[in-house]
């Protein structure tokens, strides 16, 4: 624990340099599942081998929040066993390029470790006596919930309190993985496919869904169907405006008081 706290105090004083207020650790089991796979498969990737995006494993392992994941990896020529504070030292030099030298990236990861939607962190770091692997996933924990995002009979029902955020869209990706994906720098959730509206409403340019219960007034309910025959990484993505007037520059084009709070991803048809 004592190398995690390093790192999240560290994350810490990086987000309050730039002016983003802290945020706390949540062991969600998603990072230390990510750098296990990466060390264990040998692959540095944001996807597995079979191209699978990181959102799917932050659901499946019982997340049911927003979420980003920034890595980082670091290979020695000489193979000795890395000691705690070697690791350490290691992993703060990635995430201090990651904020301050990511132009390569562009600034995708700076902008990930220092939304300020995000307010909790979970990391983690894997590594063997060449190879250093570590997982930052940023979540945005603003619901409470009564009943879990769940999904039955081709039916997704979720209901909760809803903690300062204030939704304004529901809209639905569909990924279809590709192990090349896996030579990727960067990920996403594939295409966008659908929107979720409340009667009376329509998308212009998207396939609508109307929902059968859509109330976000503080207290948060929402029913619907489900596209039928969409095979693939299905990922249903509420996003939600953060009145807190946080002033920030993102440098990677996201939109700023936009806020991810929920990234429930699952596996829809054949896959």
């Amino acid at each position: 624990m004592s190398l995690i706290k390093n790192l999240i105090e560290y994350l810490n004083r990086i987000r309050l340099e730039n002016g983003i207020p802290h945020v706390s650790y949540e062991n969600s089991g998603v990072s230390s599942f990510r750098v296990n796979y990466m060390l264990r498969e040998q692959i540095f990737s944001h996807y597995d081998k079979n191209g699978i995006h990181p959102c799917y494993y932050f659901t499946k392992v019982g997340n049911y929040y927003g979420s980003e994941e920034a890595i980082g990896y670091a290979e020695y020529s000489q193979p000795w066993l890395r000691e705690g504070v070697t690791v350490i030292n290691t992993s703060k030099k990635i995430m201090y390029n990651m904020v301050y030298n990511d132009e390569e990236s562009d600034w995708g990861h700076r902008d990930t470790l220092l939304n300020p939607c995000f307010n909790y962190a979970d990391i983690s770091v894997a590594w063997n006596s060449r190879h250093i692997y570590l997982n930052i996933t940023m979540i945005a924990k603003w619901i409470h919930w009564d009943v879990y995002p769940s999904i039955d009979k081709g039916k997704f029902y979720m209901r909760g309190k809803l903690l300062e955020m204030r939704p304004k869209s529901i809209l639905i990706f569909r990924d279809i993985p590709n192990p090349c994906y896996t030579s990727r720098k960067y990920y996403d959730l594939g295409k966008l496919i659908a929107g979720v509206v409340p009667r009376g409403f329509m998308y212009k340019d998207i396939y609508t869904i109307t929902a059968k219960k859509y109330r976000v007034d503080g207290e948060l309910e929402i029913e619907f169907s489900l596209p039928t025959q969409e095979n693939g990484i299905l990922t249903v993505v509420l996003i939600a405006e953060d009145p807190r007037g946080i002033k920030w520059e993102p440098k990677s084009g996201k939109s700023i008081n936009q806020c991810p709070i929920l990234t429930y991803a699952f596996k829809s048809g054949g896959h």
